[in-house]
């Protein structure tokens, strides 16, 4: 929901402030299309699904995240690496739900492996 007046969108778990998303039934790039439609509307706070209330700030954290855990698996593929040697980056070892990490490397990699069949 975005309240235009207060540049305010209620953004659920499309962005998590300082929590590790949940993606295993999401797809990357929409979910990245949507978070750059979100930015193109001039919001500044965001209610995220888990968290404080946020600036504009924590969903380009969220954007990142997406696009390194794409980036980590689509290298992991290429060195024919497991994505088991993967370790959760420095930038978001301090952030929540930590478990999640490796499922989101999970489902890239059954998302990429499978587009390459």
């Amino acid at each position: 929901m975005y309240l235009p007046e207060e540049k305010t969108a209620v953004m659920g778990d499309l962005v998590l402030s300082k929590h590790h998303p949940v993606m295993m039934n999401a797809n990357p790039q929409v979910w990245i299309n949507i978070l750059e439609r979100a930015e193109l509307l001039g919001v500044e706070t965001i209610v995220p699904g888990h968290g404080e209330v946020c600036s504009i700030k924590a969903l380009h954290e969220v954007k990142a995240y997406i696009n390194d855990i794409v980036a980590l698996v689509a290298e992991a593929v290429q060195s024919k690496k497991s994505i088991d040697e993967i370790s959760v980056p420095k930038a978001y070892q301090d952030w929540y739900f930590t478990t999640y990490f490796k499922s989101n490397l999970k489902r890239v990699y059954d998302l990429i492996t499978k587009s390459a069949d």
